[in-house]
């Protein structure tokens, strides 16, 4: 079947891209054997398929279509993410950047839909139905993370990871692919924290980690000149700069810091288990929670940052 179908830049993103070499594999893979996947649209704009709809084009190739019901682009856009999840690893980069977009987009379906029902708070407390049941203002992370099961900061974490990423393809799209498609690897951390960068900054890593020909042979140095590079950006002054110097030997036992670490943690533990002991969650102040809560996931950030290069 021919058929003229349309492109929206938005789902375009969702489009994971992938390397030369693959592309090349697929288009030989539809010249030998044609089209077999239907090309999924709805209101004639592609949802599944921008790659081989292009070959197909190019090569002339015949292509099916399976035409999907959808309310909005909204919920086509839940349904991209939710189908293509399973095609990637939970710790690619493009599982987490497809989870991240998928929460924010059903937090906004989910706050539309509480919005009409009559059952929507402005002050993000416990929010009552008519059918006597209750509503918590984050309960949209909470039963993603169940269904998806991983903690509902993770989730929140993804959408902020997703965040960052449009904006670098918003900035400098080679960047976007190239870390989306594995070409450049950099850490959930060093991702969101590009959120913060300027656009100089973006486009200097971009002619960093893209547009040398040998990104993937140097890996390794990259990988060390980048942490130089995210390092630097951190402390404030967003200029990409190279510190040299000597490695310091550690003078004492190198394994000081992290026994004192783990000999700390436990404390914590045990002052979180009294907090919930002791405190009657329902008559605690919002802004207690909300504040705690907060510094919960920066721990959570924090501990996922340690487990990195452990």
């Amino acid at each position: 079947m021919k058929r003229l179908l349309h492109t929206d830049p938005e789902l375009i993103r969702l489009s994971i891209p992938i390397s030369q070499e693959e592309m090349k594999k697929l288009e030989s893979n539809l010249i030998e054997n044609g089209c077999l996947e239907p090309i999924v649209i709805w209101n004639g704009v592609i949802l599944d398929g921008h790659k081989r709809y292009r070959i197909c084009v190019e090569e002339n190739i015949d292509f099916e279509i399976n035409d999907m019901k959808f309310e909005d682009i909204n919920e086509a856009t839940i349904w991209i993410c939710s189908h293509r999840i399973s095609q990637y690893s939970r710790k690619s980069t493009p599982y987490q950047y497809l989870i991240g977009k998928w929460y924010a987009i059903q937090k906004l379906v989910n706050y539309e839909k509480r919005k009409r029902s009559g059952y929507i708070s402005f002050s993000r407390e416990y929010v009552k139905k008519t059918d006597e049941t209750y509503y918590h203002y984050g309960h949209t992370s909470i039963s993603m993370g169940k269904e998806l099961g991983m903690n509902r900061s993770t989730i929140e974490k993804y959408r902020r990871l997703s965040e960052s990423m449009d904006r670098i393809d918003m900035i400098e799209p080679k960047l976007f692919q190239a870390i989306l498609s594995g070409d450049v690897e950099f850490s959930q951390n060093e991702i969101i924290r590009m959120m913060r960068y300027d656009n100089k900054t973006i486009s200097m890593l971009r002619h960093e980690f893209v547009d040398r020909k040998d990104v993937k042979m140097r890996a390794y140095g990259n990988r060390k000149h980048r942490n130089k590079v995210v390092n630097s950006n951190e402390e404030g002054n967003n200029e990409i700069t190279l510190t040299m110097g000597i490695k310091q030997m550690p003078k004492f036992d190198p394994d000081m810091s992290l026994r004192g670490l783990t000999l700390t943690i436990p404390m914590w533990i045990s002052a979180m288990e009294r907090a919930q002991q002791q405190t009657d969650m329902s008559i605690a102040t919002e802004d207690a929670k909300l504040q705690l809560g907060e510094m919960l996931i920066r721990l959570d950030d924090k501990i996922q940052d340690v487990l990195e290069v452990l």
